[in-house]
């Protein structure tokens, strides 16, 4: 006898019999072969999830009349508690909210693991920035002012226009924009800086999280964490396979400190995978968890042991732990050896947790995150670096467009200097390895040669040797511009005028050049 059974949450899959008869040469030879048909069925209608089907299905040979032989598929009840209410369909918020929000990009040096300090780009002096939250509907206003010598952006994932994206426009030094959008999707979406080279910004620590809230109806009551899964290399920040796997920043910090549940209590994880190379299969120890992929609460949950969150991508969890107790959570792989295990604390008694606990605007649960926020800035000891523009600024030594060395030349000596090292040219390499700051001076400057003559009337053409983009943007009034160029691009332009004309990259404020006209 051959059993198929299947609980069916989504699917409902049903076994049938079917007799087939083979003519072989041996004598015409009959024999039953059992087809397993799979219908798949979707199950929303008010909450009813479909049951079980178990069914016992005969391989015996039939008898000379051919009649199959098949028992009776007997229903069984459900042990799913997945229902209608976990799918929480777009609504019409009948009174959104305004909110406004502050981030400003800061360039600061903290604790990236016990003893090991390393230079970062923040949001608001920590990594990851502070979690933004609100309810679907809502009307978002997003200050960002860049305090930092490097181009920065944030681009928040959900649905917004171009102007809100967070690619363009890229944000200079000292500058800074407004960002503003309703909040569409319901569920968890991440922010990051979208710079260029992205996945260097985002390493160096530009990201942070940001829920959206149903307003169809609540949750279930549930205490919440939120976990961002990243990679660092404090001596190479774009390494394949980076030597920390932080949560939250920090490796390990919850091995420490860990994360507390209380026993029968419901659990809701906020993870964000902000990786650059390895995905991120996040598994939870002794227990079955509830899953909406890719955090989107409009699609309905499913059940996992470990669930694969790929980069750029979160998801919502569910968990609970009928026995009190430590258990783990980490990213299964290499991941966990370096810095992406937490315990787990399964509690009987709540009272150590009410003096840390905060209401969430989920009603009914109780929100750790805070708590998360605080435990961040404690460990890192963030020391914000400020910038002030000036060349000599301890920040790689890069300049602002608005600062010393910018636009007109600073003096006759300067100038003087400038005029000697110009050579009769029409063409400049943007060189390879010119996103380094240490590329400042003339002889090994990112633009070669650093300064062409020209006649009026003739043109220039800037070819990009590097492997990141770059931008060649007059530093005075933006007289000549030519947009974000890609690796092997080439931009012309015309000089009708006569004079001396320095500009630089927005992206890398540190790469000068010169353009004299006579």
């Amino acid at each position: 006898m051959s059993y198929c059974t299947m609980d069916a949450l989504a699917i409902t899959t049903l076994c049938v019999n079917q007799e087939l008869m083979f003519d072989g040469k041996d004598g015409g030879k009959k024999a039953t072969i059992g087809v397993v048909l799979s219908i798949a069925a979707i199950i929303m209608i008010a909450g009813v999830t479909a049951p079980s089907i178990t069914g016992k299905v005969s391989f015996a040979n039939t008898g000379a009349q051919g009649q199959q032989q098949q028992e009776t598929i007997p229903a069984a009840p459900s042990s799913a508690y997945i229902t209608a209410d976990d799918v929480y369909q777009k609504a019409e918020n009948p009174s959104p909210q305004k909110r406004t929000y502050t981030l400003i990009a800061q360039n600061a040096e903290i604790e990236v693991s016990n003893g090991v300090k390393a230079k970062v780009w923040t949001y608001n002096g920590t990594v990851p920035g502070p979690t933004l939250r609100f309810t679907e509907g809502d009307e978002v206003t997003v200050r960002f002012v860049n305090k930092t010598p490097y181009a920065h952006t944030i681009h928040f994932h959900g649905s917004h226009n171009s102007e809100n994206d967070g690619v363009f426009p890229q944000v200079p030094p000292g500058k800074e924009y407004t960002y503003r959008f309703v909040a569409e999707e319901a569920g968890l979406f991440m922010y990051h800086c979208h710079a260029f080279p992205t996945t260097e910004h985002v390493r160096m620590g530009m990201f942070g999280a940001m829920i959206v809230d149903p307003v169809h109806h609540a949750m279930e009551p549930a205490r919440e964490y939120m976990f961002v899964l990243s990679e660092f290399d404090a001596k190479d920040p774009v390494a394949t396979i980076t030597e920390f796997y932080p949560v939250n920043g920090y490796p390990n910090q919850y091995m420490d400190n860990p994360i507390r549940v209380l026993e029968g209590e419901t659990a809701r994880f906020y993870v964000i995978g902000i990786g650059g190379v390895l995905q991120s299969p996040f598994h939870i120890h002794s227990t079955i968890f509830k899953v909406w992929q890719s955090g989107i609460l409009w699609n309905a949950p499913h059940h996992a042991q470990t669930h694969l969150i790929a980069n750029g991508d979160t998801a919502i969890i569910e968990a609970k732990w009928s026995e009190a107790g430590r258990y783990l959570f980490h990213v299964h792989g290499i991941q966990e050896e370096r810095g992406s295990m937490a315990f787990i604390d399964v509690v009987k008694d709540a009272s150590e947790l009410k003096a840390v606990e905060r209401p969430s605007n989920m009603q009914g649960s109780k929100s750790m995150i805070e708590w998360q926020e605080g435990l961040i800035r404690t460990l890192e000891k963030p020391e914000v670096t400020e910038y002030d523009g000036n060349p000599d600024d301890s920040q790689a030594g890069a300049s602002s467009p608005s600062g010393h060395g910018a636009g007109h030349m600073q003096g006759t000596g300067e100038e003087a200097a400038v005029v000697a090292a110009a050579v009769a040219a029409n063409s400049v390499s943007i060189v390879k390895g010119s996103s380094n700051p240490d590329m400042t001076g003339s002889s090994s400057s990112p633009y070669q040669p650093h300064t062409v003559k020209v006649s009026p009337g003739s043109s220039v053409v800037w070819e990009n040797d590097d492997n990141a983009m770059h931008t060649v943007t007059e530093a005075e009034s933006n007289a000549f511009d030519s947009g974000l160029l890609q690796a092997g691009a080439q931009w012309e332009h015309m000089f009708d005028t006569k004079g001396q004309f320095q500009y630089y990259c927005t992206l890398h404020p540190w790469m000068k050049g010169s353009v004299i006209v006579e």
